[in-house]
């Protein structure tokens, strides 16, 4: 479905919908709140991909993968009631989750690099105890940026 463009006729209550809608207040104290009725945020929510953007706000695919991750196991361990296609469709879910490295392969990366200079600084003169602090450093910072702790 084509989302059509929407020109309020009043922004202002258009633009503070939307930021009561992405803090996930309930709709209808949205409605009392802004002023506006029903179906004109349902209106708003359809014509705008608010729950869309919401959702993408809130849910990262690390999260996702995460959840997915979880429920595989938990069906691996209930014996009881394993359903072969319940589990197929997990794991071709994580599939078409995973399009591109989560947090865990790249710290899985990096220790596996720091595992390699480690093991070659005696055979290469270049890589020294420094530079190894200042790759982990590096690396570590890199981290704390992509789980969104930088600077705290």
């Amino acid at each position: 479905m084509k989302q059509r463009k929407t020109v309020p006729r009043n922004p202002e209550k258009f633009e503070y919908a939307y930021l009561l809608f992405m803090q996930g207040v309930a709709q209808q104290d949205i409605c009392t709140r802004v002023g506006i009725a029903a179906p004109t945020l349902k209106n708003w929510k359809e014509t705008g991909g608010w729950e869309e953007k919401r959702a993408a706000r809130t849910i990262s695919i690390d999260d996702l993968m995460q959840k997915t991750l979880r429920k595989i196991s938990q069906m691996l361990d209930d014996n009881d009631n394993f359903s072969a296609d319940a589990f197929a469709k997990a794991v071709n879910q994580l599939k078409t989750l995973k399009t591109g490295n989560t947090i865990d392969d790249e710290i899985n990366c990096f220790m596996a690099f720091q595992d390699y200079l480690i093991k070659h600084r005696p055979l290469n003169k270049t890589i020294t105890d420094d530079l190894i602090k200042t790759i982990i450093r590096l690396q570590d910072d890199y981290v704390q940026t992509r789980l969104g702790h930088a600077g705290k």
